[in-house]
């Protein structure tokens, strides 16, 4: 499979974010945190070919998350409460120059297309449901609109599908890993089907009671295009996504975006192939 890009970062890599809006060029944000400097960093980056276009220390508090990208224009959920999954404001950073565009105070994401946002308010008191605002994605100022919240949808992005133990189906999927690799599965196992091909993220316990994760890309006449371990020791590894952004990629899991499957090796790198040969 030809390598499209592979990226390697200072900071752990927690989250990818991409850009939604279809009709736009592609790309995606890799947030990295350092645990020990309380660093946020943004890294925009240029899809298909791989190149970084920004690298930012936004001015948000360590905890706050993106939402994703729409236009270029990257959302975000601000959390000054460490001890409370609750944000305290949704806002619209510049990716280039890491400043706040705009900022609205106690109020949640619910949806965005090219031109809107949409939100409501958030409160740690009131469990009521408030009605819907509506902001300009551009500068944050409140429009009218009979439009209703938009579902958040990437025709290019695919997200593979989690089968835990108890799945019905994973007795099929157990079978058919351990046929093709001789591993036996542990915990769930990440599944998607693109065309004639058959992508797999599972977990399996080495000799040494180690716990790896596998990338595993095979096809219908059953040649296999990938098998690589990817991921660290999952017992010691960070959390996969400790708040609620959109389309991510955990640790040892994957994501593809039209043409090319975006995966971590490791926590620190964010590797990507084609899936099929270029022309």
């Amino acid at each position: 499979m030809p390598l499209a890009f592979q990226l390697q970062f200072p900071d752990p890599v927690w989250r990818l974010v991409f850009e939604q809006v279809a009709t736009s060029p592609g790309l995606f944000v890799a947030e990295l945190r350092s645990r020990e400097s309380q660093r946020l960093t943004l890294v925009t980056v240029e899809l298909p070919h791989g190149k970084i276009r920004f690298e930012t220390n936004p001015q948000l508090p360590f905890h706050s998350s993106l939402l994703g990208v729409w236009q270029g224009h990257a959302l975000y959920h601000r959390f000054d409460n460490t001890r409370l999954p609750v944000p305290t404001a949704l806002g619209n950073v510049n990716l280039e120059t890491g400043r706040t565009r705009w900022e609205w105070p106690q109020h949640a994401f619910t949806g965005a297309d090219a031109e809107l946002v949409w939100a409501q308010r958030a409160s740690l008191t009131d469990t009521a449901t408030t009605p819907v605002a509506v902001f300009r994605l551009a500068d944050g100022e409140p429009v009218e609109t009979a439009e209703n919240t938009p579902v958040v949808s990437n025709s290019r992005l695919h997200f593979p599908v989690s089968y835990t133990v108890s799945s019905a189906w994973r007795p099929v999927i157990d079978r058919f890993i351990k046929k093709h690799t001789s591993h036996e599965t542990s915990g769930a196992v990440d599944y998607l089907e693109l065309g004639d091909q058959l992508i797999f993220s599972y977990h399996y316990r080495e000799t040494n009671d180690q716990l790896r994760t596998f990338l595993l890309i095979i096809d219908r006449l059953q040649t296999i295009w990938l098998h690589q371990a990817t991921g660290e020791d999952l017992e010691t590894a960070r959390p996969l996504s400790e708040s609620n952004a959109l389309p991510s990629v955990g640790n040892g899991s994957f994501c593809v975006w039209q043409n090319q499957i975006l995966f971590q090796p490791t926590s620190n790198c964010i590797t990507s192939y084609y899936l099929k040969p270029l022309p």
